[in-house]
């Protein structure tokens, strides 16, 4: 007990503020000067990420995952700005349409505002997004200083700044990192009124966790679940005032919305739907022995809905027609599902809530787990140039049969024959999940250049990659997936179809011509790389495609070649630092040091969000852009480990030390 408790003494002094005047001024310019630091290191990072984005949006002509998302909110907001109404629409919704209430209506107004001002680009949404979330990584600091030694508040404020994952986000056309700052900023006015108790605080709290339901409905019940911890905030006889102060702010802020949905819709909805349909592809991702046939994705709610009603015309959208019965009905069939089996559907909430604090790891990785993953920055200045090329650019090619000749590799049971007039080579891949079935011979390139590569393939069969690699196969500076072009044809057939009302045709195999696959990367250091097709993921037949001439195409020399300085350093971090081990590890110390120094109250008001989130969002299907609000807080808390443990070593460092300076 006597060593708990100097530990505990121990503890309060390492995690206390200072209360001298002159410390306090200190302080502050120490504040300032390590907000503006943390804002600039935080976008920069994600300036260097977006550097490497760019080019896979401009190859992929939109971002694939999150296409449909970005569509949606834009559509909306080209219907604003062509005076199809902000909020209420000119033209009143027939037959049960429901895609006005598929997602709150900010993150629309939020685009057609960057429209209005920047013109119509996705580059200026991106941009502003970037923006915001450097501005997260300053509001955390805030935050963290009103709790906290300054040292700790700057290590969450870096802690937020250097986040693979964060970054990754805030360059997706998604509001999702947009909606945390004002919860952020609410957190930092109820800190505030804790400590200089002023109703005024509280409104504005009200306000900003009203705006960020505005830009997406997962936190629509976080004021009600914030005034849970009134008792621990708020001194006696301020806690009711407070939290119904809290409660009616915030009600006030989503009341046009709802106002706007009983109008349109006759029915009572708070934000917007999805709860329903949410529930069931929950169900659906941990059901993996399909006891409950209910769906994991979209589409195949659309076809089991087809079926299950007999309305073929379910099957082309999940709004429409009918889309606030067919979601109500999606939650009572979830419903039923976890009403019948109460201990496997709380053993899901468990695992979905330990999904919730994953980082990059080896664990699972297919759908939605894998959204918990997030690309480390690239140690080298990575390709900066446009996509167009000229003849005069071209700097190598190779035949089909040229691919094969020479130092080429290839796998032992792969098989090659060369076709149509030696127009095209026939790769046969073997029967591994990702292993290379040809790599041409060395390629010379100069240090430091853009290159671009093209390579005409038609995939037949299968799932194959192509690659741009070092010549010892183990780097790869440039990958892609071979579409399959079959396969995207009858998606936009479809999709032709589903937008004019007829029926979908379906095009012959034979017909589609090969895709043109761009490889673009820079050499950085290498003289020589090898071009390298792969296999790509299981597959029930062996892989099988045609490959045409390969062009390479000298781009210049690549630009920002001096961002390898820092970019080496935070691919460092980034790659040791935030992986689930390591940063849940920290998360959990801090914690328990927080509990030994008994600062519940601090404990409470970092807690606060990653519990709601964890409570709330746990029963139904859960990406991890849902949940990025708990890791800006619990950041904090990894801060307040790595904090005590500098103390410590700077500490031993100076009695280490004593001796010699005593000697000297």
């Amino acid at each position: 007990m006597h060593f708990l408790n100097r530990t505990s003494d121990w503890l309060s002094n390492a995690l206390a503020q200072p209360v001298d005047a002159p410390a306090r001024r200190s302080r502050l310019w120490r504040l300032s000067a390590s907000c503006a630091v943390v804002f600039l290191i935080a976008l920069g990072v994600r300036l260097l990420h977006w550097q490497e984005y760019r080019v896979e949006l401009e190859l992929a002509n939109g971002d694939p995952f999150f296409q449909g998302i970005s569509d949606h909110y834009k559509r909306q907001a080209q219907r604003m700005l062509e005076g199809g109404g902000i909020l209420f629409p000119s033209d009143p919704p027939v037959n049960g349409d429901a895609i006005l209430l598929v997602h709150p209506p900010g993150y629309s107004i939020f685009i057609a505002g960057n429209s209005v001002l920047f013109g119509d680009s996705d580059k200026a949404v991106r941009f502003a997004d970037m923006l915001a979330d450097a501005l997260a990584a300053v509001l955390v600091l805030l935050i963290a200083a009103e709790l906290l030694p300054m040292s700790m508040a700057a290590t969450a404020g870096a802690l937020v700044a250097l986040s693979p994952h964060l970054s990754y986000y805030s360059m997706r056309l998604s509001p999702d990192t947009l909606a945390v700052l004002p919860i952020l900023a609410a957190i930092y006015f109820i800190i505030r009124a804790n400590k200089k108790p002023s109703i005024i605080f509280i409104i504005a709290a009200g306000i900003l966790l009203g705006l960020s339901c505005w830009l997406r409905s997962n936190a629509l019940l976080l004021a009600p679940f914030l005034t849970l911890f009134a008792v621990l905030l708020f001194k006696r006889g301020k806690r009711l005032r407070y939290s119904a102060a809290l409660l009616c702010t915030t009600a006030m802020v989503i009341a046009p919305i709802t106002i706007r949905n009983a109008i349109v819709f006759r029915h009572f909805i708070p934000l917007s739907l999805g709860s329903g349909i949410t529930l069931i592809e929950g169900i659906g991702d941990y059901d993996d022995e399909q006891r409950f046939g209910l769906p994991k994705m979209d589409r195949e709610v659309q076809r089991l809905e087809a079926e299950w009603y007999g309305r073929p015309e379910y099957a082309w959208n999940l709004e429409s027609p009918d889309g606030i019965d067919r979601d109500r009905a999606r939650f009572s069939r979830g419903l039923a599902v976890a009403r019948s089996n109460p201990g496997w559907f709380l053993g899901v909430m468990l695992r979905r809530a330990g999904f919730m604090l994953r980082y990059n790891d080896s664990l699972r990785h297919d759908w939605p787990f894998g959204t918990a993953m997030a690309s480390i920055l690239s140690s080298e200045a990575s390709f900066s140039h446009g996509l167009d090329v000229s003849d005069e650019q071209l700097a190598w090619s190779a035949s089909p049969s040229d691919l094969t000749a020479g130092d080429s590799i290839r796998s032992p049971h792969a098989e090659s024959s060369i076709v149509g007039d030696g127009q095209a080579l026939q790769l046969t891949g073997d029967d591994s999940e990702f292993g290379d079935q040809l790599a041409s011979a060395p390629i010379a390139v100069q240090k430091n250049s853009d290159y671009l590569l093209t390579l005409p393939i038609r995939l037949e069969q299968g799932q194959m990659a192509s690659k741009i690699t070092t010549t010892d196969l183990r780097v790869a500076l440039d990958s892609v997936r071979v579409p399959d072009a079959g396969l995207e044809r009858k998606k936009r057939v479809k999709q032709s179809a589903k937008e004019s009302g007829e029926e979908a045709g379906v095009d012959s195999r034979e017909q589609e011509p090969a895709t043109i696959v761009k490889l673009p990367f820079a050499s950085g250091s290498r003289t020589e790389v090898r071009l390298v097709i792969s296999n790509n993921g299981q597959s029930p037949v062996r892989p099988l495609a045609q490959v045409g001439r390969a062009e390479l195409f000298a781009m210049g020399r690549t630009p920002f070649l001096w961002t390898r300085y820092p970019r080496g350093i935070i691919r460092g971090i980034q790659r040791n630092l935030y992986r689930t081990g390591c940063m849940l590890s920290l998360i959990i110390i801090g914690v328990v040091l927080l509990t030994t120094a008994r600062r519940w109250r601090v404990l409470a008001i970092l807690l606060a969000v990653p519990l709601y989130y964890m409570f709330a969002q746990s029963a139904l299907h859960t990406e991890y852009r849902y949940i990025l609000a708990i890791h800006y807080f619990l950041f904090i808390i990894a801060a307040v480990m790595i904090g005590c443990l500098l103390i410590l070593v700077v500490r031993s460092a100076r009695r280490l030390s004593h001796p010699f300076r005593e000697a000297s």
